[in-house]
């Protein structure tokens, strides 16, 4: 509205001295020059808010990798200056006090959040954080790769373990050797997982080395075309950057739905509806 006022400020100044409405108005208010001043300071301020939500509501997939970098980019925009003026900087110290605490808890939120914005390679860098915690945030990120490697091998053994159907019962049970029966996979495991955590500091430090692609690029179409390059930390990237940023994709979800479900076709059973969305949601014309 004040955006609105600005820009429109002639056209209603001149309604405003009409005769005839000086007529019928005893007093007629306006903003003074110094009003319209600090209301143009005050968009300034508020204009990387709107631009962001304005982002977060028109991308087609807003990712929750985006909401520490523009956090970071918010309270850069909006740093106090010697030469602003009281209600200004009032405004600034307010925005900055309230968005500062935000996303910073519980901790293991705000790791979150750091791993997400380091699987997307458009702010792989990390350049809004300092280099010990982006170096713990790969860190922890090689981890989690490993601890999720070693799940699925324990998955995989499991499923290839012989059952008593499938074993032939008349055949002897095979006798381990004195050495295997005494240390087991001890040693075989330690120098498996060994080797695992080197092949994916190696995969890490070339993904941290690759070119990323622009903030205008979507990071989920570079990771298909590198999955053969990268595929450990690919398979990390499809768990974290489809997570939505904002609730307006599932706000959109339910409008589809209320336009699909309307008087004329309330006899639709629930498995038609969901079809429809999602028809309607991912079939590209």
């Amino acid at each position: 509205m004040m955006e609105h006022y600005l820009e429109q400020q002639a056209a209603i100044y001149s309604a405003l001295t009409d005769k005839n409405l000086k007529k019928n108005v005893k007093d007629i208010i306006t903003l003074s020059d110094d009003d319209v001043r600090v209301a143009e300071e005050v968009l300034q301020v508020l204009k990387p808010l709107k631009t962001v939500t304005s982002l977060l509501s028109t991308e087609s997939s807003p990712s929750v990798s985006m909401i520490l970098p523009l956090k970071t980019r918010i309270l850069q925009s909006i740093v106090p200056s010697v030469e602003d003026r009281i209600i200004t900087r009032d405004v600034k110290t307010a925005i900055r006090e309230d968005l500062q605490h935000r996303y910073t808890s519980p901790p293991t939120l705000q790791d979150y959040l750091h791993r997400s914005t380091a699987l997307d390679p458009r702010f792989k860098s990390l350049s809004h954080m300092d280099p010990a915690l982006r170096q713990r945030t790969y860190s922890d990120l090689t981890t989690e790769i490993v601890s999720s490697l070693g799940t699925e091998d324990c998955d995989a053994g499991q499923d290839a373990e012989p059952t008593g159907a499938n074993m032939d019962s008349s055949s002897p049970p095979q006798k381990k050797l004195v050495m295997a029966e005494l240390f087991g996979e001890t040693f075989a495991t330690a120098s498996k997982d060994n080797k695992t955590l080197a092949d994916i500091k190696e995969e890490v430090a070339s993904y941290l080395a690759a070119n990323g692609i622009t903030v205008d690029g979507d990071p989920l179409t570079w990771w298909k075309s590198n999955e053969c390059r990268y595929p450990h930390i690919t398979t990390m990237a499809r768990c974290y950057l489809p997570v939505p940023g904002s609730s307006v994709p599932s706000e959109r979800v339910f409008s589809t739905a209320g336009d699909i479900v309307t008087a004329t076709r309330s006899t639709l059973s629930p498995d038609n509806v969901d079809t429809l969305v999602f028809l309607k949601k991912n079939l590209k014309l």
